[in-house]
């Protein structure tokens, strides 16, 4: 079974903290942690890279010189991209680099990643992670503790505190993240990841699309329709009388 280091509050180590291995011992995928990295970091991009075309720049509307007779080459406009602050050929135009995963491949890659992670002894765990006051020297002194400061740590919390958020964010090496805000490209990108005891149990809590999903669902019951009354049998229709005949 996958095991982590379970710390104090301060930062002191206590025992080995078991790992579940629904999340710390799935198998490892790396078509789909490249898959999840690639849409991530490409979703990040703004897209906003623009270059001007020869009818964006300033200048033209005129011919430099006449066509013949100057021995030089001939030219059109000072605008196009052979000039020097001519317009640029086939430059970038903005656009969105936005992809979306598949559902079932996201969350393979990052249940990949957290057992790379534990296969790598790089799951820190801690009890409670909470600061008395907003300081960044008390949060360096818990991680200083534990031997995981001057790394780059993800501290995965449920709800994060105000003081922890103003104490991490002057240390450039720290990041602080909900645990249902984790992804693969995080987990990847950091030395070692430190849940807190409360993340652990978030994490492999049964989200609540699957509890209703799995919990049995009061099917409406429609009201059986009454029996039609059966029709009444019509009446034999009377024999027309016989027309007389003429005379």
């Amino acid at each position: 079974m996958a095991k982590a280091k379970l710390h104090a509050a301060d930062g002191a180590f206590k025992s080995e903290f078991d790992l579940p291995a629904s999340h710390f011992e799935a198998p490892v995928s790396e078509a789909a942690m490249y898959n999840a990295v690639d849409v991530y970091m490409g979703n990040q991009r703004q897209g906003t890279h623009k270059t001007k075309n020869r009818s964006e720049v300033s200048g033209g509307g005129k011919k430099p010189w006449k066509q013949k007779g100057t021995g030089r080459a001939r030219q059109g406009s000072n605008t196009a991209p052979q000039w020097v602050r001519g317009g640029k050929a086939h430059g970038p135009l903005p656009h969105l680099y936005k992809r979306d995963i598949n559902k079932k491949v996201k969350r393979r890659a990052l249940l990949s990643a957290l057992t790379v992670k534990a296969n790598e002894s790089s799951i820190y765990v801690i009890e409670k992670l909470a600061l008395v006051s907003p300081k960044t020297k008390d949060l360096i002194k818990v991680l200083a503790a534990a031997k995981l400061d001057g790394q780059k740590n993800l501290l995965v919390v449920t709800d994060a505190d105000k003081n922890l958020l103003l104490a991490a964010r002057n240390i450039p090496t720290v990041l602080v993240q909900r645990v249902w805000d984790i992804n693969t490209y995080g987990l990847l990108n950091a030395k070692n990841v430190i849940f807190t005891d409360a993340a652990i149990k978030a994490l492999t809590a049964p989200t609540a699309d699957a509890a209703e999903a799995k919990a049995p669902t009061a099917k409406a019951v429609k009201a059986a329709k009454a029996p039609a009354a059966p029709k009444a049998a019509k009446a034999p229709a009377k024999p027309k009388a016989a027309k007389a005949e003429k005379a």
